[in-house]
């Protein structure tokens, strides 16, 4: 925790500046769960801020990044890009985290046991209401659940959610599937709980609406092309 509260008062000067790249460092052994295929993860995340300078966060030995990278995105609205990761605790799981340039912002709640994790999907206004929302699967190996939260203040709040998807297999080094636009409607593409389809999932007031447009495609979907 010092480590954390020493980059606080550290960075107080550089709220003006805008974080321009994020990853994920100091590779460690400390938590065994190998879900993304080797023993490592991570306890450090390091942020380059538009004036050159480098913040350093130092997880906690009871803690660990379990990702495959530090993800940019603007989840306010002011302008200035937050850091979406997947932080773990080694007893309680796995929860979705916000840093920005004073540390972290705010969290999930862990998923409360130790060997559980989840998987982010995608990051966009999935429903065009004009505030971003973060995606993310819910133990893809296990309970198979579909998230989306919102970053409201120091919050992450709970918009929808819906069983039935997952987008990672046990050991696999990549998160399957992502955001697709597409005739000005923008969609996450993900595959069903038994990897057996292709589903595209639009998010609306109404909640979570699921499409199966084909065969899970064995290389994954393609984002980049309509069909």
């Amino acid at each position: 925790m010092r480590s954390l509260a020493l980059l606080a008062l550290a960075c107080q000067p550089a709220l003006a500046q805008d974080i321009t790249s994020a990853r994920l460092t100091l590779p460690t052994d400390r938590y065994d769960h190998a879900v993304l295929g080797d023993a490592l993860e991570w306890a450090g995340l390091e942020m380059t801020l538009s004036d050159g300078r480098t913040l350093r966060v130092t997880l906690p030995s009871d803690r660990v990044f379990e990702d495959i990278e530090a993800r940019l995105a603007d989840l306010d609205g002011d302008g200035r890009p937050e850091v979406v990761v997947v932080e773990t605790s080694l007893t309680k799981g796995a929860s979705l985290a916000v840093y920005d340039a004073s540390g972290k912002r705010a969290a999930t709640a862990h998923i409360g046991q130790r060997n559980r994790w989840l998987a982010p999907a995608g990051i966009t206004d999935f429903d065009g209401d004009g505030q971003v929302e973060i995606a993310y699967v819910d133990r893809p190996h296990l309970a198979r659940e579909l998230v989306f939260v919102r970053l409201t203040g120091r919050k992450l709040t709970e918009v929808a959610r819906a069983p039935g998807f997952t987008n990672h297999r046990i050991g696999d080094s990549r998160i399957a599937g992502g955001v697709r636009t597409c005739n000005d409607q923008t969609a996450l593409l993900v595959a069903s709980a038994d990897w057996s389809r292709l589903m595209q999932v639009t998010l609306s007031r109404g909640g979570i609406t699921a499409t199966d447009i084909g065969p899970w495609p064995s290389s994954g979907p393609n984002l980049k092309t309509c069909p």
